[in-house]
């Protein structure tokens, strides 16, 4: 369970990274057809999944340090 805590969190982050890159990158990949106030929102969506995913991996950490700790 303190394992699938970590990996979920770690896969999160990876997908926060995407969406955001790819969001970021958009305007300049179709000459400016998606204008930046248009992929805004992907933008935003990934940070947000970023920063939860960035906890839930933090707290993940957490338990598998504290498992080792006891063991």
């Amino acid at each position: 369970m303190r394992i699938a805590v970590l990996v979920i969190g770690i896969l999160g982050i990876l997908l926060g990274l995407i969406v955001t890159i790819v969001s970021l990158a958009l305007p300049s990949l179709t000459d400016n057809k998606a204008n930046f106030n248009e992929v805004l929102p992907g933008i935003i969506g990934g940070v947000v999944v970023l920063i939860f995913s960035f906890i839930i991996a933090v707290v993940g950490l957490i338990l598998v340090l504290m498992k080792k700790k006891k063991a």
